[in-house]
């Protein structure tokens, strides 16, 4: 099985213009390590398991595993209020400040934007600072109403994790789970890289690999994307979270560790629900608990936990080509190692040409925006950087293309869900698409 997906790596590298992937599955009692290409294309040093990459929002879940140990510890629980634990937070409505709970920062509910452009640098305090002005966030909806992928939600639970365990952020995480699953390959600091093979990120046109010349994290950014680290450790990770293996103490219980597992909320397509902040969804029939990455387009990542089949797939790459390889991967994966096809969805009547017309516009993430548009019965959905974005010159975002059903949800042209229009009690509308509620503007 090694052999044939060495191969399939190998295909897809060449196909998706990826320089350089790291894959590695859990199945069962064995781990399966393949790499191909080059971690830097420039001085053309090959990707190795000991590799490390940025895994990008993959960090969500160390934050939110670490931050469930400090509710074992007795430090918070899961409904304490965010301003009992940070007397001198606040958020620009205070409604939704007094019923902000920890639970809603775990379940991307928390109601206020969620791509923000704080800049903290890299001092202890960054992450004091760069949540000190969250009262300037515009409060989409109430904590619990609706689901939004939240970052800014993300990083005031590192907040949350290092004021209440009183130590800096990164501290915390490797006492209380690098150390644990003996993750010595996991870091958050790039200087920290200097004597690690390492892995950058490249910007493909024309099949031609460049490196931009710069770093597109700091370390406000840690909770919710900053975490460094190689395909072997990410074994490591997911056998925890699998199986509940440690090289050391367990950093929290099974009970615990199966609960982060469980949908906490529902949420629209392409999930089911959301966890503790795992996102859960189906595929080929089985339910999978995963969550991914992305770094600017750069580097991006994917990781997979099915519990059901006792099997774990993590892909780890360098270009914005790797978001489809991560998804043709675990689905190789999913029937290769476990003869688990993909389903055929089951049709849906589409909406009337009125209905087609009536969401095109612009949907506003902030830092970018979703521009609708209808090319006979299918909608485009492009995605357009904010100029200030676009001018630190990351890859375009790719245009989708799908149809609309009766029930609002955007489908790719295998059926397979994209996203969802949805209007609010208040009359606001949403494009909830990528897993963010975009306000139409």
């Amino acid at each position: 099985m090694t052999e044939e997906l060495q191969k399939e790596l190998d295909a897809l590298a060449a196909e998706l213009g990826v320089p350089g992937m790291a894959v590695g599955v859990v199945d069962g009692d064995r781990d399966v390590v393949v790499t191909t290409g080059v971690a830097d294309a420039h001085s053309g040093a090959p990707v190795r398991p000991d590799t490390v990459f940025a895994i990008g929002s993959t960090s969500k879940t160390v934050t939110a595993t670490v931050a469930m140990r400090l509710v074992e510890e007795g430090l918070f629980t899961l409904d304490t209020p965010v301003a009992e634990i940070l007397p001198g937070f606040r958020l620009g409505d205070p409604s939704a400040l007094a019923a902000l709970r920890v639970r809603h920062l775990l379940t991307h509910s928390g109601g206020f934007l969620g791509d923000t452009d704080e800049t903290a640098g890299w001092g202890d305090d960054a992450l004091a600072r760069s949540t000190a002005d969250y009262s300037d966030l515009p409060q989409l909806f109430a904590p619990g109403q609706l689901t939004s992928y939240s970052n800014s939600g993300i990083r005031l639970l590192g907040r949350i994790v290092e004021a209440t365990a009183g130590a800096p952020f990164e501290t915390v995480v490797q006492e209380r789970l690098f150390d644990p699953l003996g993750m010595s390959d996991s870091l958050y600091f790039p200087w920290d890289l200097l004597t690690r093979p390492h892995a950058v990120g490249h910007v493909v046109e024309d099949g031609v690999a460049s490196v931009p010349r710069s770093w597109p994290l700091d370390r406000g950014s840690a909770p919710e994307g900053g975490v460094l680290s190689s395909v072997e450790d990410q074994l490591r990770y997911a056998r925890f979270h699998l199986r509940g293996e440690a090289a050391n103490a367990a950093p929290v219980s099974d009970e615990t560790r199966l609960l982060m597992q469980q949908t906490q909320v529902q949420t629209g397509p392409p999930l089911e629900g959301i966890g503790f902040p795992w996102l859960i969804r189906r595929q080929a029939g089985a339910r999978i608990v995963e969550h991914g990455g992305n770094i600017s387009n750069l580097q991006l990542s994917a990781f997979a936990l099915v519990p059901e089949h006792d099997l774990a797939v993590t892909t780890l790459t360098n270009s914005v080509g790797g978001k489809e390889a991560g998804t043709r991967i675990l689905a190789w994966c999913l029937e290769r190692f476990r003869g688990l096809r993909p389903v055929e969805p089951a049709p849906v009547p589409l909406a009337a040409p009125s209905a087609l017309a009536g969401v095109r516009g612009r949907y506003d993430v902030n830092q970018w925006q979703w521009i609708v548009d209808v090319d006979g019965d299918e909608l485009v959905v492009d995605g357009e950087w904010r100029p200030d974005i676009a001018a630190m010159g990351l890859p375009p975002m790719p245009t989708m293309r799908g149809t609309l059903g009766e029930d609002m949800v955007i489908r790719a042209a295998a059926g397979t869900p994209l996203g969802r229009f949805l209007t609010t009690e208040d009359g606001s509308e949403f494009l909830h698409l990528g897993m963010r509620a975009a306000r139409r503007l």
